[in-house]
């Protein structure tokens, strides 16, 4: 009996270091950042913006005039803007592409109503493992950045596509979501995405920021 409660206890025990071993080290980071080197082009052709004009997006203020304060090295890894990819430690990458206005409509999707913004926020999953993933186990969500304004999903079929089935090892897709968001809310948007598969949460990385992503509607 004595034996059967030692071994009880030695498995709690072990099962207490693994989770604040995950808590306090690394190993809660769920990866890194690759930021685009081409951010020139968000700046105005005749040169570096006025860091203190209050007209600036959130976005274009984070691009170009963070470097004022700590340097952009220095930025979290999950912090990102438009353009670049986030790559998890297992080999899985995530790069949105872009936030753009929706402009077509098709028979059956639904507009929004007189005062939203319509949007299509586009990414790409690229599946670096050795396996097929299932991207079912991946949430995302999108809201206004400029006052965290919320934001209602739209149903729409024209140019978009749904992120779902699986993706095959060493192969990329191209997904879209598309949103609405009060133009009294501004055009800047935070974009995040969420990992939610098995053994994401079982190893602990679950306890890592989630990359989130900042860009204007275009």
């Amino acid at each position: 009996m004595h034996t059967r409660a030692t071994a009880v206890a030695a498995v709690v025990a072990a099962v207490l270091t693994a989770t604040l071993s995950a808590c306090g080290s690394d190993e809660s980071k769920q990866g890194t950042a690759e930021r685009a080197t081409a951010a020139a082009e968000s700046a105005p052709a005749s040169g570096t913006p006025d860091c203190g004009d209050g007209d600036l997006s959130q976005a274009d203020w984070m691009e170009d005039c963070a470097d004022d304060g700590p340097e952009k090295g220095d930025r979290p890894e999950t912090e990102l803007a438009v353009g670049d990819t986030f790559a998890y430690t297992d080999g899985l990458k995530v790069k949105v592409d872009s936030i753009t206005t929706i402009t077509e409509w098709g028979e059956y999707d639904t507009e929004p109503e007189a005062g939203q913004t319509p949007f299509r926020v586009t990414w790409t999953i690229t599946n670096g493992t050795k396996k097929p993933y299932d991207l079912d186990e991946f949430g995302y969500q999108a809201q206004g950045a400029t006052t965290g304004g919320e934001t209602e999903s739209l149903y729409v079929e024209l140019g978009s596509k749904q992120m779902t089935g699986r993706l095959a090892a060493g192969r990329s897709g191209t997904f879209t979501s598309e949103y609405s968001l009060a133009k009294t809310d501004g055009k800047d948007v935070l974009f995040t995405m969420s990992r939610m598969d098995e053994q994401w949460l079982e190893d602990g990385s679950f306890l890592g920021d989630d990359p989130h992503w900042t860009g204007t509607i275009k």
